[in-house]
């Protein structure tokens, strides 16, 4: 197609095409046409025919070839244009050539929504590309929503209406049965593999939808639309890298108001290349720490792998949430009681102090070699009891969900496969009343009762650590819907604000006259351009003084032994200035050398890191951590996607682990927390109100006893390059 083709059909589309931004292409079609339709049912374009017929779609459906005149009973029609009557959504499953006219046939028709199945796009190489540009500038302002190209496309399981070559749609044992989950992944390989792991489980969905190019329809778009709709009350996915991270934080803090638990894999840890690292700040809050980030502001629920997620939709799906973190367990291995306390301790869980009036009736069930404390070991005899036995466990279990001092029950199972009828028996009869979490971990049971019971709801994983860290996440959830509810919308600068940025970048002193201005504290000294003018400030200011060549090329004065401290007169002030000039001409010849800061030495005090960059994805994140040399080393720090709510600098504080050191202990005072936590608030405002700042930093930022606030003693501060150019032009 040329280019005036393509701005025809856009200008055609654009007066017959209106359509529902976010999800709309997943939410429903009355119709759908299958171009590229074939009678072979073992083809992509004959396959989504039989799909259609076997989840029992309602709609029309208008296969679209022009070698057949039926297909799978459906007259075929020859174009899409063909058709007469209106058509909802068209799937495009035909060779990357003819990809781009098939579309403009939907935009000449008047399709609200495009699946294209067909690859040989950017993810080929440069000709795709160039393909894939080609296709995005056609659709480009019509108001068509494509998913895709190369996708494996989107299913409605609730309508049949199922727009995806999945083979989990052609499970051997029957239809993936509808239910509240939605899924949505990036890969549609791996996103398969979960969606059918997830089904044989009996887990039901509404919508599954896999994303493929992204040229059009996101995976956040994706996620909108299942978050907004009332019948899921789950949703998942799997994501690579996100295109429109602040739309994300809206949709995910829209879940979290919703009580949706949003359970996201989210590969790609590895840190992004060297030129992020500039300074420590990015060093420290790489792209996989903002992911991390803005996950659990949002209460998103960051899952490791399949098994997990599998383990979290068997338990979220039950509808119960933790009041607490407070666990109780029954098991019939005492070995399996201390493997259990160990994990409840590595993921934030803690195990229940029972009520005694619970022990004593505990008392009354365990076996005689058994334990009545928590962890309950009801020992492998209560299996050789029988139906008594049975009934013993019930009872036990009843016992610690009755107690108030529980938020969850851990049942661990190994074998038990003799009695396995009754126990699951029990099991369900318990889940049905109780009010709070019963989680079994059932390794090596029967696999007829295990399947039975989740069929039923009932949450059955097969490990014991598993369940565990399932349980970690319940409770991580229902502790984010307790917070008040955020909006990530930054402030519009006006025009005129912008930074200016001085050639050569910003300085040490110049990026602490910025601070300054946004509210944070430094100290009282001079940039000296002589020796005699450093003398002279330092005897007014009084001696000791440190001394720090200032260079906007200068960003790590230590490595490049520009800094003097503890200076104690004139004469090794002197000396002092020339060496530090010196060395930092040997280290990067030819820095343009501003001066030298002279600084009355800081008392002591906590040194702490404060800093935020521009993220890609996410925008403005600001960081707080342990400061100093030792910054990387230690990485003790915490991240916020901007904005900040009010009192979260000082959570972000407690946070760290060398907080305990900042509240104060016997042989040091508390620091001057309200002070630290002021500096964090105005680098957040900076950042916040400021596009064109890329990164800011102050390192140290040292924290005085309390009441005697902080200093940023050494900064940095970046502009983008289209600002310095900016300012350079005017």
């Amino acid at each position: 197609m040329t280019s005036t083709q393509i701005a025809s059909a856009q200008e055609e589309s654009q007066a017959v095409n209106t359509v529902r931004s976010g999800g709309g292409v997943m939410l429903g079609a009355s119709s759908i046409a299958i171009i590229g339709a074939s009678p072979d049912d073992n083809k992509l374009g004959g396959k989504l025919v039989r799909f259609l017929q076997r989840y029992g779609y309602r709609g029309r459906v208008y296969p679209v070839n022009q070698k057949y005149r039926e297909v799978q009973g459906h007259p075929c029609f020859p174009s899409l244009t063909a058709i007469k009557d209106p058509v909802d959504m068209a799937v495009v499953a035909v060779p990357y050539r003819e990809v781009l006219q098939a579309i403009w046939d939907c935009l000449q028709k008047g399709v609200k929504q495009a699946v294209v199945f067909s690859s040989g796009f950017a993810e080929t190489g440069p000709e795709g590309a160039e393909r894939e540009r080609a296709l995005k500038d056609l659709i480009r302002g019509t108001g068509m929503r494509l998913v895709g190209p190369n996708a494996l496309g989107v299913a409605n399981v609730a309508d049949g209406l199922i727009a995806n070559f999945s083979q989990s749609f052609e499970l051997p044992d029957g239809v993936i049965k509808p239910g509240p989950v939605g899924f949505a992944s990036q890969s549609g390989a791996f996103g398969t593999f979960i969606f059918s792991l997830a089904a044989e489980q009996g887990i039901g969905f509404k919508y599954f939808a896999s994303t493929g190019n992204e040229i059009d329809v996101t995976i956040t778009d994706c996620l909108a639309g299942m978050v907004a709709d009332a019948d899921v009350r789950m949703v998942a996915g799997y994501i690579e890298a996100l295109r429109d991270g602040r739309r994300f934080l809206a949709v995910a803090e829209q879940a979290r108001q919703n009580g949706k638990p949003l359970m996201l894999i989210k590969t790609g840890r590895t840190p992004g290349g060297s030129a992020a690292a500039l300074s420590h700040t990015a060093a420290i809050a790489g792209d996989d720490e903002v992911y991390d980030a803005a996950f659990r502001q949002t209460g998103v629920i960051r899952v490791t792998d399949e098994e997990a997620m599998l383990d979290l939709l068997n338990v979220m799906r039950w509808k119960r949430s933790m009041a607490g973190r407070r666990v109780a367990v029954v098991t019939n291995s005492g070995g399996a009681g201390v493997l259990i306390a160990d994990a409840l301790a590595t993921h934030g869980l803690q195990l229940a102090q029972l009520r005694p009036e619970t022990g004593n009736a505990l008392k009354q069930v365990v076996p005689a070699f058994g334990s009545a404390r928590n962890p309950v070991d009801m020992t492998g005899q209560f299996l050789r009891l029988g139906d008594p036995g049975i009934e013993m466990l019930r009872r036990a279990l009843q016992c610690l969900l009755d107690d108030p001092e529980t938020d969850a029950v851990l049942l661990y199972l190994g074998l038990a496969r003799r009695r396995g009828a009754k126990i699951a028996d029990a099991l369900r009869d318990l889940a049905r009343t109780a009010t709070k979490p019963l989680v079994a971990a059932w390794t090596a049971g029967p696999p007829q009762e295990i399947e039975r019971l989740r069929n039923e709801g009932v949450p059955v994983l097969s490990s014991p650590t598993r369940s565990v860290r399932a349980l970690a996440a319940l409770a991580s959830f229902t502790e984010s819907r307790s917070r008040k509810p955020r909006s990530f919308a930054l402030p519009r600068p006006g025009r005129g604000q912008r930074l200016k940025a001085p050639p050569g970048g910003y300085s040490e002193a110049r990026a602490k006259a910025v601070l300054r201005e946004w509210g944070v504290p430094v100290p009282n000294e001079r940039l000296c351009a002589s020796e005699e003018e450093a003398a002279a400030f330092a005897a007014q200011a009084g001696y000791p003084v440190a001394l720090k060549v200032s260079s906007p090329g200068l960003m790590h004065k230590t490595e490049a032994g520009a800094v003097a401290l503890a200076i104690r007169d004139k004469s090794e002030l002197i000396a002092a200035y020339r060496s530090i000039v010196q060395r930092a001409a040997a280290h990067i010849p030819g820095l343009p050398v501003e001066g030298v800061l002279v600084t009355p030495m800081a008392e002591d005090g906590i040194e702490l890191i404060v800093g935020g960059r521009r993220d890609p994805v996410f925008g403005p994140v600001v960081m707080v951590g342990s400061g100093g040399i030792y910054t990387e080393v230690m990485r003790d720090a915490t991240i916020r996607v901007l904005p900040l709510l009010d009192g979260e600098a000082a959570e972000m504080l407690r946070e760290l682990r060398i907080h305990p050191v900042l509240a104060g202990n016997r042989s040091n005072p508390p620091a001057d927390i309200d002070s630290a936590a002021r500096c964090i608030e105005a680098v957040a405002r900076l950042l916040a109100s400021h596009p064109e700042v890329e990164d800011v930093e102050i390192n140290p930022l040292r924290v005085f006893p309390e009441g005697r606030g902080a200093w940023a003693l050494d900064a940095v501060l970046r502009v983008s390059a289209q600002a310095s150019k900016d300012t350079t032009e005017k």
